[in-house]
């Protein structure tokens, strides 16, 4: 290798490393890819590289970025660092448990590593401990949600200091007179308006019993629907179904959506597309309004699981931490079981699947197995489960490995396939920031729709949504070709200042 191309490449490094300051890390993973073209034999290029990876969720890569820069410096400790975290992305515990201790043994000090050691300690004892109990049979696991005993939060000091709008509760029995859960009495749209005004926008927290009725009642309805939900709005022309992304915790955006494009209402039906928890930091307050307009509009709103509604990701991503601040491990154990009942697809007027992450790998795959699945659990590592919440589309045709080293990544033909097989005109999937907010792909075929703007105040991308309205659809509008759609992108607003993943205590430190 010539002098000139390696101070070319060194040339490339030190972009990256500006891109990456600046939180462009797709730019950064751009020059990084460059160095490294015009000198491989450079460690930290691909340690560096890593952190571009890291920073969108592309663990597997790296993770394998991080195994070349180990090859060429066994001493490279931000690369056992990187790779640690990157196996926590992996869901990998005990293998980044022994990178996060390598660099501890060689950094004592080092809070970051220290912080998500403590987090891989914390699920691999936890594992160990539901292994010894039995406890992966879900007919085992105690039901949160439904054994609930309302009165047990009448002590609490927040309910004797509250003053804001005011709920009834009613509580529930089995059929052996055991508490059963509690019922909210009179959800309405009073409450929910002084809950966002009075409460969460003034930086307050509903008391303890509330946020746990809410959650006990949603997750009773949820738990009655089907994995693949079915709605329809073809014979009521007054109707309009909308199909958002990920919003990931970013409350104000969440209230523009409402504001921009109209409320939860019996003529305007919302369909959420997971991931509405973590990174932002305002998840409880996004997670308690959705619950909350779920029991005043059962029929009207609707939630698909998204890869963020996992206990694993909420422990690193900041969900779990958030609540515990805000309220209690016991209210993030109820959210936890609560998002074992959300439903994992949605079916629109049978034209459109809706699914957080993509399609199944089994190329024989029709409909009905989503129905056939087992959702009330944690989602398993591999299987159409997985898929559907995990996998990422690609250009290339056929399956490919995921980026993100969870699901597959599919292409074009597996997309065009799918839906001749199932009878349906397009796929409409999230999981991915998309810089308008949508975009059309796999020959207009799948649309990718992603609703927090700005995402983690840093990305600059717009949020996007798309309306189902039969014979009322704008054409070309970003990309459409539909005459039932209007796809529509909006701006992020100004919130308090507070940066993502503000509670978190550990995970991967964004």
């Amino acid at each position: 290798m010539s002098s000139t191309s390696a101070e070319k490449a060194l040339e490339f490094k030190n972009e990256g490393n500006k891109y990456i300051k600046a939180q462009d890390y797709a730019h950064a993973i751009e020059m990084y890819d460059k160095a490294i073209e015009l000198d491989a034999t450079q460690s930290i290029y691909f340690s560096n590289r890593a952190l571009g990876h890291l920073k969108i969720d592309n663990f597997q890569h790296a993770a394998h970025d991080c195994d070349e820069a180990l090859r060429l410096d066994p001493k490279n400790f931000k690369a056992y660092h990187r790779r640690g975290l990157a196996r926590v992305g992996l869901l990998e515990f005990k293998k980044a448990r022994n990178d996060l201790n390598i660099v501890l043994k060689a950094k004592p000090s080092d809070g970051a590593a220290k912080r998500a050691l403590d987090i891989c300690e914390k699920v691999i004892r936890e594992e160990r401990f539901r292994k010894a109990i039995g406890g992966d049979d879900g007919d085992s696991k105690v039901r949160l949600c439904r054994t609930l005993n309302i009165g047990s939060f009448d002590a609490n000091s927040d309910l004797a200091k509250y003053e804001g709008p005011t709920l009834e509760f009613e509580q529930l029995y089995n059929d052996k007179n055991e508490y059963a859960g509690a019922k909210v009495k009179n959800m309405s749209q009073e409450f929910i308006s002084e809950m966002v005004n009075d409460v969460f926008l003034k930086g307050k927290n509903l008391p303890k019993k509330y946020a746990a009725a809410i959650v006990s009642h949603a997750e009773r309805l949820f738990s009655a629907e089907p994995n693949m939900l079915e709605l329809s709005n073809k014979e009521r022309p007054d109707h309009k179904i909308s199909v958002c992304g990920d919003t990931h915790g970013q409350f104000y955006d969440v209230l523009n959506i409402f504001k921009k494009f109209g409320k939860v209402s019996k003529y305007h039906t919302y369909l959420f597309n997971g991931d509405f928890v973590d990174r932002g930091s305002w998840s409880c307050e996004v997670a308690l309004l959705f619950y909350a307009l779920k029991i005043l509009y059962p029929e009207n709103m609707f939630l698909n699981r998204g890869n963020h509604e996992t206990d694993n990701m909420n422990k690193i991503y900041g969900f779990e931490d958030e609540c515990k601040y805000k309220y209690s491990q016991r209210l993030f154990d109820l959210f936890s079981q609560s998002f074992e009942t959300l439903p994992l697809a949605t079916l629109i007027n049978k034209d459109y699947l809706v699914m957080h992450g993509g399609l199944p790998s089994d190329k024989t795959s029709m409909l009905e197995d989503i129905n056939k699945l087992d959702r009330f659990s944690q989602p398993p590592r591999e299987g159409l489960y997985m898929e559907l919440l995990w996998s990422d589309p690609q250009q290339a045709n056929g399956l490919g490995p995921s980026q993100r080293g969870l699901g597959f990544a599919f292409g074009p033909d597996i997309t065009e396939d799918y839906l001749k097989r199932n009878n349906l005109k397009k796929v409409f999937r999230s999981h991915e920031v998309r810089m308008r907010g949508i975009l059309f792909e796999h020959n207009n075929k799948l649309a990718t729709v992603f609703s927090a703007p700005n995402y983690c105040d840093s990305q600059g991308n717009m949020g996007g949504i798309i309306h189902i309205v039969p014979g009322k659809g704008k054409l070309m509008q970003n990309g459409n070709d539909d005459e039932d759609l209007v796809v529509e992108t909006f701006e992020a607003v100004k919130h308090p200042d507070m940066k993502p993943m503000a509670y978190s205590s550990g995970g991967l430190g964004f």
